[in-house]
């Protein structure tokens, strides 16, 4: 049993498994938009702005960006609309959640 202890295995490199992990993960790269995906983006956004004493119901789609490498990943979210800060740059939904407007990539109101 004393002499078993010698030949348990353990981890000669600590951290190589995650760093190897980390470097297979893949990220997307931010799409730029083109012209009239842009003006698609603002006719929605005004028909936000309209609704808004209503809070519409929204879904979007948008870019978050890795905090450990290069890229990012698309994310769709859904919820109601309860401000547009222009000045801040975010759209802020009633649960609190703020997202950049920068990294709306697609944005629909939907029939509640």
């Amino acid at each position: 049993m004393e002499r078993a202890a010698q030949f348990a295995p353990f981890a000669a490199l600590t951290g190589y498994d995650s760093v190897i992990a980390e470097t297979g993960r893949e990220t997307n790269e931010r799409v730029e938009l083109d012209e009239m995906q842009v003006l698609r983006l603002d006719e929605v956004m005004r028909d936000i702005l309209d609704a808004l004493p209503e809070r519409p119901h929204v879904r979007l789609t948008r870019f978050v960006p890795d905090p450990r490498k290069e890229g990012g990943s698309y994310v769709a979210v859904e919820g109601n609309v309860r401000n547009v800060d222009f000045a801040a740059g975010t759209m802020v939904l009633t649960d609190d959640r703020a997202i950049p407007l920068r990294d709306i990539c697609d944005l629909r109101i939907l029939e509640d």
